[in-house]
């Protein structure tokens, strides 16, 4: 199969298996609009393929990946707030907090967020090599490139010199927490999907 098509079929048991979650009303609907919003994909993609490249199934690692694709969903709810960048449209439609308000938008963030740990520390599978403990592993590196040391840290940098000028140094380390933690981690969870 070409690369390209082997991205297109990860994609898409993406956008399936994303379709499936959160089909309520109210907090859910701001959730799931956030979420469904298109994007390339490009996390669950690489947890997928890093799974299959050693020795799974794309399959194993899809919730692993639809995880981390509603943790980045949630940091970029956030990330567009009058807070933070104040964008009004995202992908080419309004914001979170355009569409549903600066209160909803945080909330939806946030329970996307719970949603993505509650997402990877359900999956089920045989757990032939590493037992459940793969499960916990894919979750705390999940936790560690969103917290204070990669995500959330290179935001804060990010925000904290607003207007200030910067380095090449000081944007690569920004960029290695904001966006590089969370690639990495897609890739190792996929890792830790291979040995279920």
């Amino acid at each position: 199969m070409e690369f390209q098509q082997q991205l297109e079929e990860a994609r898409e048991l993406t956008e399936a298996r994303l379709r499936t979650f959160f089909s309520g009303g109210g907090l859910e609907e701001a959730m799931r609009y956030s979420l469904l919003a298109g994007g390339k994909r490009i996390r669950p993609i690489l947890t997928m393929k890093f799974c299959e490249a050693a020795g799974g199934t794309l399959e194993e690692a899809l919730d692993f990946g639809c995880g981390v694709e509603m943790l980045h969903t949630y940091s970029l709810i956030h990330d567009d707030l009058p807070c933070m960048d104040n964008d009004d449209l995202r992908r080419g439609m309004p914001t979170n907090h355009k569409k549903f308000g600066e209160c909803v938008a945080i909330l939806a963030g946030d329970a996307l967020q719970a949603a993505a740990f509650q997402t990877v520390l359900s999956v089920k599978g045989k757990w032939r090599h590493g037992g459940k403990a793969a499960v916990v592993m894919a979750a705390k590196i999940l936790a560690e490139a969103a917290g204070e040391t990669g995500m959330c840290g290179g935001q804060y940098w990010d925000t904290a010199g607003d207007g200030q000028p910067r380095t090449a140094e000081d944007l690569t380390d920004i960029n290695n927490k904001k966006t590089g933690a969370l690639l990495r981690a897609a890739c190792m969870m996929g890792i830790c999907a291979s040995m279920g």
